[in-house]
């Protein structure tokens, strides 16, 4: 197992540095001019927070500014707690946030904790609120993510008028599998054929042939997602029957749900919301490795060819690809993936084109359910769960506020999660 970066790169998000405000003198000195302006008086505060939080010809009162932004402070308080939640409870008590801080809800206040709370670690907690709640608020104002559910619905009405169309209807598939001896690959069959077969339920189509494709396309489930809706499956140890059920994913955090994003910004290192390619994801699970091939190349027409899409990965025909992804990704991890980019036109049929994208993956049946047995499954999500964390400690919780020793323990606990303790982990 490799070791931990717990020194990770703040260039990309310099506040969430404990030293941040000693390293920055131009910064700290701009903040301190802010958050002595805003002590003065009522006016003086609501500009602040009108420059912050409106455009400049749209001001707001002070009373509305304050609860605009009590929402991002209250949602960074969340945030914070869920994800500390996917740790083991000695880990929570010794990262949980300081009181007072997360009692003050309010910039001002917060930036009184900053300068002048009375231990580092108060002080880091403020400066760290006050960031992560302007992320949230980054977040939801991109047009990006502020035009995610046109975005997905646009994809989907495509795959409507040019795909479906062409689909028989739904009808319920009962898949009986289990792991093969090898450890790796799956023995599927349409009826039980051992006593400790694991059961999925999948809700087939099939794209009929047509005069270019001689055979139908069987297509056992298509899903597709905006970043921050749902988690598209929550594995339940010992089920009699298993099925692709969405659930809401950060329900803690108000109707936006930017937590997913947000994770993502800090672990890749990324300030502009617009640079998270899978805002929309599509997920297809065809029946073999040929109606993989088939399906993409359908997927071609449909959206203007290889030249619309980009960064492919196949770990299905080429396992030596497995290297594009994440360097924990099992070895019997297969997909086709890749993004496609879609020309838009705004709702209102006025402006300008633009492209957005989305992320596209297609399974074969067998290779989903490795993913989904309860055998590897378990596997699979702690990686995803420490992968996840490995990504999110180090910056938000950095080892000068809460020492090495408390941080390299709650790795080791994630290292050892037990399929029970990692079913919350976000999307």
């Amino acid at each position: 197992m490799n070791p931990v970066n717990l020194a990770p790169d703040y260039a990309a998000h310099p506040m969430l540095d404990p030293g941040h405000l000693q390293r920055d003198q131009i910064g700290a000195r701009g903040l301190m001019r802010m958050y002595l302006n805003m002590s003065r008086d009522q006016e003086s505060h609501n500009r602040h927070l009108n420059r912050l939080l409106n455009p400049i010809e749209a001001p707001q009162t002070l009373r509305e500014n304050l609860e605009a932004a009590r929402r991002y402070f209250v949602d960074t308080n969340a945030y914070l707690h869920e994800v500390v939640q996917l740790l083991g409870a000695p880990a929570r008590k010794s990262l949980a946030m300081d009181p007072e801080v997360a009692a003050t809800n309010e910039m001002l206040g917060l930036l009184d904790l900053s300068f002048r709370g009375d231990t580092p670690r108060v002080r880091f907690e403020a400066q760290r609120k006050l960031y992560l709640a302007k992320l949230l608020f980054d977040i939801d104002h991109d047009p990006g993510i502020q035009n995610g559910p046109e975005h997905k619905a646009y994809f989907e009405n495509i795959l409507d008028r040019e795909l479906w169309v062409h689909a028989s209807r739904m009808k319920p598939v009962d898949i009986y599998y289990d792991i093969g001896a090898d450890g790796v690959s799956m023995e599927i069959n349409t009826r039980k054929t051992a006593p400790n077969q694991e059961r999925w339920r999948f809700y087939l189509m099939r794209l009929r042939r047509t005069a270019r494709r001689r055979k139908p396309i069987h297509v056992y489930h298509y899903a597709c997602r905006f970043k921050r809706e749902v988690a598209p499956f929550a594995y339940k140890e010992g089920a009699a029957q298993y099925e692709v059920h969405e659930k809401p994913i950060w329900e803690h955090l108000h109707e936006r749900r930017s937590g997913s994003v947000l994770s993502k910004m800090i672990r890749k290192g990324e300030v502009h919301p617009r640079k998270i390619q899978d805002i929309i994801g599509a997920m297809f699970i065809v029946k073999d490795e040929r109606e993989v091939g088939a399906l993409q190349e359908v997927l071609f027409d449909v959206f203007g060819g290889p030249l619309r899409w980009k960064d492919r990965v196949n770990t299905i025909g080429h396992p030596e690809e497995r290297a594009r992804l994440h360097p924990q990704s099992g070895r019997g991890y297969e997909v086709l993936k890749s993004d496609v980019d879609v020309l838009h036109t705004p709702a209102e049929g006025e402006g300008e084109q633009y492209i957005f994208s989305v992320e596209v993956q297609i399974y074969t049946v067998e290779g989903y359910l490795r993913t989904v047995h309860s055998g590897h499954y378990a596997n699979h999500q702690a990686m995803k769960l420490r992968q996840f964390l490995e990504g999110l400690l180090p910056p938000l919780f950095p080892v000068g506020i809460y020492g090495r020793e408390a941080i390299e323990r709650c790795m080791e606990d994630v290292s050892v999660a037990t399929p029970r303790d990692v079913l919350a982990q976000p999307a």
